[in-house]
């Protein structure tokens, strides 16, 4: 788990502006309370507590939970807080380049947090969202959070 320090060293390595830290720190802690929150398939009682199995006789599968819904929480929380951040929409790849500015930022917030196959995550975050898309959206080529 990523603590709130190193998050700000996150933001302060990508180069925000001071002023807007804060905000995109606020943004990133969010995210990630909601990501830790759905990464475990949990169950309510009846009273409000959250407890692992719904009634004793419960069986659970064996393995980890598909946690991509999670991811998604987490790496849109990330965009929104580039966007607010920087005031750039955020770029996966350059064509002949390294890898970008915004991918080094998710990635450092992502590894911090145990999740691997970060550059994976992240292109399959990126064509679900240009499928998802509306026709009415202006979108430029690669550029999409």
């Amino acid at each position: 788990m990523i603590s709130e320090d190193k998050i700000n060293e996150a933001i302060k390595d990508a180069d925000f502006p001071k002023k807007k830290r804060e905000t995109a720190a606020a943004i990133i802690t969010l995210g990630l309370e909601r990501f830790r929150e759905y990464e475990k398939n949990w169950y309510y009682s009846h009273t409000g507590k959250k407890i692992k199995k719904p009634q004793p006789s419960h069986q659970t599968k064996i393995g980890r939970y598909d946690q991509k819904e999670a991811r998604t929480i987490l790496i849109s929380a990330l965009c929104r807080a580039w966007m607010a951040g920087t005031g750039e929409a955020p770029t996966l790849n350059h064509k002949d380049d390294y890898d970008s500015k915004f991918f080094r930022f998710a990635q450092n917030i992502m590894a911090r947090e145990g999740i691997g196959n970060i550059h994976v995550h992240l292109e399959e975050y990126w064509s679900l969202r240009k499928k998802t898309a509306g026709n009415g959206l202006n979108i430029e080529k690669g550029r999409l959070s």
